[in-house]
């Protein structure tokens, strides 16, 4: 548990008492689940009053996900252990830090600096930094830059730059020269020179600016542009979502619409009879222009194509409009699929209206749960998601475990890229962070704390540890898959010793639970080692990306080698494989086999759902509805199959039904949800999503679903 005592520095010691007696029930930084890095309440010698403090003061800092931010300086009681710290302050790079509080800690202090860059180090934006116009961006299918300014308009264009002049070039080849002069106290800046200059932008066009004749930008000047109806704007169908302000023509997947825009200058005067210098296009005598759009592509893959007057076309088709596509389903309201377009909605289904709400089971209208709730509040890194070999009722996950088989969920001090747990030892977890690289972490009381497991001196920062794996048998030794290569200890992580591969490159490793000098890898390739990893012999897998592997529980004999295109399996310990599936794995924890029923295997396709076999792996079914696309399991020893789908966990129950793990954590931030006859439920009018919009009618209920037009 995090006992959380907050207090800012220069407060009197009243304050910090009453702060104290408030928040003494509470956990964690605002939290309400209980604690990170849990502790014994019994053990208050495992927290750690400490002083967090920035250089330069004042900055926002969050812990460990928290939802509340805190000033430095302050001093909070933190449990010992890894936490993470994100470190925010205007004008200065964002930090994100991990500490680790120890029974002497005692200060924190992070160093801040400015978001600048200097001489020797151009900035990414370029040579000049404009205040406001011309507004450098476009929608990346574009070839010229979208600038915000229209025909007619005046603006003073100021800015910083590096650069001692350069020269607006117009599109009659007419020159606006810019000198620039040095802005005091910016020494050593990369932008430390500033310019304005009023300019009116009375051509429609291609606009340059250059500096000693090279060009620095280009940008286009365009005549004003408004979508008139009847034309379906963007906006229309997604009101509550970052569509609502975007002004482009809506257009339904394969289909072809008509466009019609009024076309004026800066004044809102309208061009007649102008050409508009794209697509043949020319305004009318009232200045408006009718064209024909159209977005063309496979449902559910992004960008897809944008046509003008069936000529190819960029997404931002003229001035600041642009053409978005959009797929769309129709359920009568007693769930009758009347039609759709979006690939994942194929069937009827269930609709129960509970009072103004209107309930659908999840995966039946096409929206994935990250999609409905931003990838839950918790950071998906590797989806991870273990449990202890010996107690089912712990559950792990990337930054959160629980011991109470999910009903309650507590939070680790920081978010683990990687963790495992030894059959061997079932009190022990290991785990790597990304915010301590050269670290790595070891638990002895079924991961209730973490401590520094021995300071490893093999450069871990400059090689992502892909996976932990400690041998099932020897409890001294473990093995560490990383971006460096494979590295094996014999003695609990004292000494690391590198494993010569016949690749550089190790994506998976598996050890034989029975005979574990038994040992395949994979890289491009598969290889097996029949002395501890000592040499390696080539299988038959060759050029195969290989992405997981795993042994069948109950034989050993039995392998199973996930690339990432398909499934192979091998009966005879290695020796011949044959392929069993077209699954696509991405990822070392897509295959799952059963501990006490070595028929069961699951499969978790990557972009396609989980696949579960009965046969040892000869034949599969797919199991998942639609929105566990990518996503990662295990079987626990009550057979029970466990799922992290986006750092929400989920149990398939009995009945088939994926239920998700305390959802009333887990969903709180997203819209309403039931579990109804054990299935569970979304209420589908209560969706904000930023790329699905919802409409109920009397008689029908609507889905739509932006297309991702942005490459």
């Amino acid at each position: 548990m995090k006992f959380f005592k907050i207090k800012v520095v220069s407060k009197k010691t009243v304050v910090f008492l009453l702060m104290v007696a408030f928040v003494i029930g509470f956990s964690g930084c605002g939290k309400k689940q209980t604690s990170i890095t849990p502790i014994n309440p019994n053990s208050q010698e495992q927290a750690k009053v400490v002083k967090i403090d920035s250089d330069p003061q004042g900055a926002i800092v969050f812990i460990d996900n928290g939802d509340e931010s805190y000033k430095t300086p302050f001093e909070c009681s933190l449990a010992i252990g890894p936490h993470t710290l994100i470190v925010k302050k205007e004008g200065y790079e964002e930090v994100n830090k991990g500490i680790i509080v120890k029974g002497d800690s005692r200060d924190f202090s992070i160093t801040l600096y400015k978001v600048s860059k200097n001489l020797s180090s151009p900035s990414p934006l370029g040579q000049i930094l404009f205040d406001s116009v011309p507004h450098i961006a476009c929608c990346s299918a574009a070839a010229t830059a979208y600038s915000n300014i229209f025909y007619g308009e005046t603006y003073a264009v100021s800015g910083k730059t590096s650069l001692e002049s350069f020269e607006l070039v117009l599109p009659s080849k007419k020159k606006v020269h810019f000198d620039t002069e040095k802005i005091s106290g910016n020494e050593g800046e990369f932008y430390n020179r500033k310019f304005s200059k009023t300019v009116t932008f009375d051509k429609v066009g291609i606009y340059s600016i250059l500096s000693d004749g090279e060009q620095e930008y280009s940008f286009s000047v365009d005549y004003k542009a408004k979508i008139l109806p009847p034309t379906s704007e963007l906006g229309d169908l997604f009101p509550n979502a970052r569509y609502k302000d975007t002004i482009a023509v809506a257009v339904p997947l394969g289909k072809e619409v008509t466009a019609k825009l009024l076309i004026s200058d800066s004044k809102g005067n309208p061009m007649k009879n102008t050409p508009l210098g794209v697509y043949n296009l020319k305004t009318d005598g009232s200045g408006t222009v009718t064209f024909k759009v159209s977005v063309k592509g496979q449902s559910g893959m992004c960008c897809p194509e944008v046509f003008v007057n069936d000529k190819p076309a960029d997404v931002l088709i003229y001035a600041d409009i642009l053409a978005w596509g959009y797929e769309s389903a129709t359920f009568s309201r007693e769930g009758h699929l009347i039609k759709s377009t979006i690939s994942s909605i194929t069937n009827d289904t269930k609709v129960i209206i509970d009072g103004n709400d209107t309930y659908m089971p999840y995966g039946s209208f096409g929206a994935p749960i990250n999609v409905m709730y931003g990838c839950s509040d918790f950071p998906l890194i590797n989806g991870n998601i273990l449990v202890n070999p010996k107690k089912s009722s712990f559950i792990y996950v990337d930054s959160l475990f629980s011991e109470d088989s999910g009903q309650t969920w507590k939070y680790f001090g920081t978010t683990f890229d990687t963790i495992a747990t030894s059959s061997k030892q079932p009190n022990v977890l290991y785990a790597w962070s990304r915010y301590f690289p050269n670290t790595l972490f070891k638990s002895t009381d079924y991961g209730m704390h973490f401590d520094e497991f021995i300071d490893v001196n093999i450069d871990l920062a400059t090689g992502f540890v892909t996976q932990i794996v400690p041998d099932p048998k020897d409890a001294n030794t473990v093995y560490l898959v990383t971006w460096r290569g494979l590295f094996k200890s014999e003695d609990d992580g004292k000494n690391w010793n590198f494993i010569t591969t016949p690749e550089k490159t190790v994506e998976a490793i598996a050890i034989n639970p029975r005979d574990t000098s038994i040992i395949f890898m994979g890289g491009l390739n598969l290889y097996k080692s029949e002395d501890g990893g000592k040499s390696w012999k080539e299988t038959e897998l060759t050029n195969k990306d290989i992405q997981c592997i795993a042994f069948n529980q109950g034989d050993p004999e039995v392998v199973y080698v996930g690339v990432s295109g398909g499934l192979f399996i091998s009966n005879d310990g290695g020796k011949s494989f044959k392929k069993t599936g077209n699954f696509c794995f991405w990822g070392n924890r897509s295959i799952a086999t059963d501990p006490k029923n070595s028929n069961r295997v699951f499969a978790f396709s990557y972009g396609d759902g989980i696949y579960k076999s009965e046969d040892s792996g000869n034949h599969f079914t797919k199991i998942s509805p639609y929105g566990f696309e990518n996503c990662s399991g295990i079987v626990n020893s009550d057979e029970e199959l466990l799922v992290n789908s986006n750092g929400i966990p989920f149990k398939l129950d009995d009945n088939g039904n994926f239920v998700p793990l305390d959802g009333e954590f887990f969903l709180k931030n997203g819209p309403k949800w039931k579990i109804i006859d054990g299935e569970f439920y979304i209420a589908v009018n209560t969706i904000k999503s930023d790329f699905i919009a919802v409409k109920i009618n009397d008689k029908t209920i609507e889905f739509y679903k932006a297309c991702d037009m942005i490459p």
